[in-house]
């Protein structure tokens, strides 16, 4: 697994650095309609460790889900690859 979120750019790859946008708490059901099937596989096995889906953030034209477990934070790309070192700064509330 990546120690940074990649995102796809004209066949290039860059390190993208998010930061916390949340103006407020959505929903789980929007946020799982949000998913696709992949993601969705690799939250539910994240889930099985206690990880909570809180954001889904748009990156251009992909979506990136982003999970919390007390103070631990994953990602999960839209291929459902999972990272649990991210490279983003985020709310721990």
């Amino acid at each position: 697994m990546s120690n940074s979120l990649m995102q796809r750019n004209d066949s290039k790859y860059q390190n993208v650095v998010l930061t916390d946008s949340r103006q407020q708490d959505y929903d789980k059901d929007f946020l799982w309609d949000k998913l696709n099937l992949s993601q969705k596989y690799s939250v539910c096995s994240l889930g099985q460790f206690g990880y909570v889906l809180s954001y889904v953030r748009t990156l251009g034209t992909s979506t990136l889900a982003i999970l919390k477990l007390d103070n631990k934070i994953a990602t999960i790309n839209e291929a459902g690859i999972i990272n649990v070192n991210p490279k983003i700064a985020c709310r721990l509330s």
